[in-house]
């Protein structure tokens, strides 16, 4: 038995050696999926931060109102700043904000724009050296493929069960860094989540928070609280996302259920802001997925049993001054009116779409100012119209596109 045994464990030292480099992989090493990657880690957390969104308190003094993370994109050395991006619901309205760096160091900073819509928040960090981070590469979401490597990073701020100095709110205020490693898990384009987080967050965080996204990533990753606005990465160390939500809540709790906001969406807000001033979306004013809005949350829970389950593509609003309203009939012979509640949507320049969610999508690549003809059924008649594509308002527009 001695022997035996003794036999089976040079056959495995020797199949071991026997393994390609390419499989015998360390901590540092690009590892297989779902194993924790510290070289990874080392790579990119310089780009990482911890965000406090500050407010008076009751004493008067400044005290933290919010925690989360965020991710500085962009250097600007000659200034002694460098840009970083968040949620919207991390900055929110706040003027003052601080952050801290991989090194524990903290630098104030402020919220240079923020759209609820995008969930996305564009701020900016003052007095920071410039040998104190390395800015993390932006990369292409759209280039993403469902169960690549994902590695998500942030501080949680969940406070500590041990006693902890609280001299400083700064820096004693909870966890320091957190980095969780699965894969992409999917891609979400349904509509109907997203009226739902709108419908439970709508209050706190912005009338209009994702009604912008026609979609997000679903990551293995778990996501704390706290991590809302750090990055998720890719196995290269490039950012695809800024994750914002997690699934706390029914039977999905333990589920890995994470969403993550794709950055492109992110960049195109950012840029637009630095080089021009101003965000602008796509818009004609129709309202496709619910009527105009809610005075409450109920209202809406109604309008998705009775309405969202339908095949076609009805309009249930159309937008007061917007580019629908002053759409114009192509060969009016019959002399009908305008684009009319109830009307269903064939074809949007020149294209059919199977849903809501296909239509939204498209929605948001239409150029401002593009004439794009639309075709609607009223009754048993088809009539076409042309719309002239403008700037989605940023009150009151909600779902509408």
């Amino acid at each position: 038995m001695r022997k035996l045994l003794l036999t089976i464990a040079l056959l495995s030292v020797l199949a071991l050696g026997a393994m390609p480099a390419s499989a015998q992989t360390s901590s540092d090493d690009q590892s297989p999926l779902g194993v924790f990657n510290r070289g990874l880690v080392k790579q990119v957390e310089k780009g990482c931060i911890y965000i406090w969104a500050m407010s008076p308190g009751n004493s008067g003094f400044l005290a933290p109102r919010w925690i989360g993370s965020g991710v500085i994109f962009m250097a600007v050395p000659e200034e002694n700043a460098a840009y970083a991006l968040t949620n919207h619901h991390v900055a929110q309205d706040t003027s003052l904000l601080q952050c801290e760096t991989w090194d524990r160091a903290t630098y104030k900073a402020q919220t240079v724009a923020t759209q609820a819509g995008l969930d996305c928040a564009l701020i900016r960090i003052e007095n920071i050296p410039r040998d104190r981070y390395e800015p993390c590469v932006l990369g292409n979401s759209d280039n993403v493929v469902i169960g690549e490597p994902a590695l998500a990073i942030g501080a949680p701020g969940i406070q500590s069960l041990t006693p902890t100095n609280r001299s400083d709110p700064f820096i004693d205020f909870g966890l320091h860094q957190t980095a969780t490693m699965r894969v992409v898990s999917g891609r979400l384009t349904d509509p109907y989540e997203l009226i739902g987080w709108w419908s439970g967050w709508r209050t706190g965080l912005g009338r209009q928070v994702l009604t912008d996204l026609p979609w997000r990533f679903i990551t293995e990753a778990s996501i704390s609280g706290g991590n809302s606005g750090g990055p998720l990465f890719n196995g290269r160390g490039e950012v695809i996302g800024l994750n914002h939500a997690h699934m706390n809540w029914g039977p999905q709790a333990t589920q890995h259920v994470n969403y993550t906001i794709p950055i492109n969406f992110c960049k195109t807000f950012a840029f637009q802001i630095l080089d021009t001033g101003k965000y602008e979306l796509p818009w004609m004013g129709l309202d496709i997925l619910m009527p105009a809005y809610f005075d409450d949350a109920s209202g809406v829970n109604e309008f998705v049993e009775r309405y969202l389950d339908e095949t076609t593509l009805r309009i249930y609003g159309i937008r007061d001054d917007s580019p629908a309203q002053q759409a114009i009939q192509i060969d009016n012979l019959h002399g009908e009116p305008g684009l009319m509640k109830g009307d269903i949507i064939i074809e949007l320049d020149g294209r059919t779409f199977a849903d809501i969610s296909e239509l939204r999508m498209y929605a948001f690549t239409l150029p401002i100012g593009k004439e794009v003809p639309i075709t609607v059924k009223r009754g048993k008649r088809e009539i076409d119209y042309m719309i002239t594509i403008g700037v989605k308002r940023n009150y009151n527009s909600e779902f509408s596109i």
